[in-house]
């Protein structure tokens, strides 16, 4: 089976209220651009880019198109998650992912 190539990485985000304030999450990073993270036990996808400096060779920043909660009450490692959603994502036409996914 192929491997997905996920990446350790951090994601800063923010700025907030104040422009110091941000925050940053641990997680796996997919295909250079999307950033998988826990908070709270929830599962979270974000679009990332990468923060382009020879001393930070796994920081990323939020990307332009924003995130979403795809699962609640994780209690799995979430390289192991993450790996098993994308290979079922993988196998899926646009319109099964569609209703099985989104739509449910």
């Amino acid at each position: 089976m192929e491997s997905l190539k996920l990446e350790q990485a951090a994601m800063v985000y923010g700025p907030y209220d104040l422009p110091h304030m941000y925050e940053i999450f641990e997680g796996v990073v997919y295909e250079g651009c999307y950033f998988f993270y826990l908070e709270n036990g929830a599962l979270c996808l974000r679009h990332v880019q990468k923060v382009e400096q020879p001393y930070h060779t796994h920081l990323y920043v939020e990307g332009e198109y924003g995130g979403l909660q795809l699962a609640r009450g994780v209690q799995r490692e979430i390289t192991e998650v993450v790996t098993d959603i994308i290979r079922c994502w993988r196998g899926k036409s646009g319109l099964a992912f569609l209703f099985d996914e989104l739509l449910c």
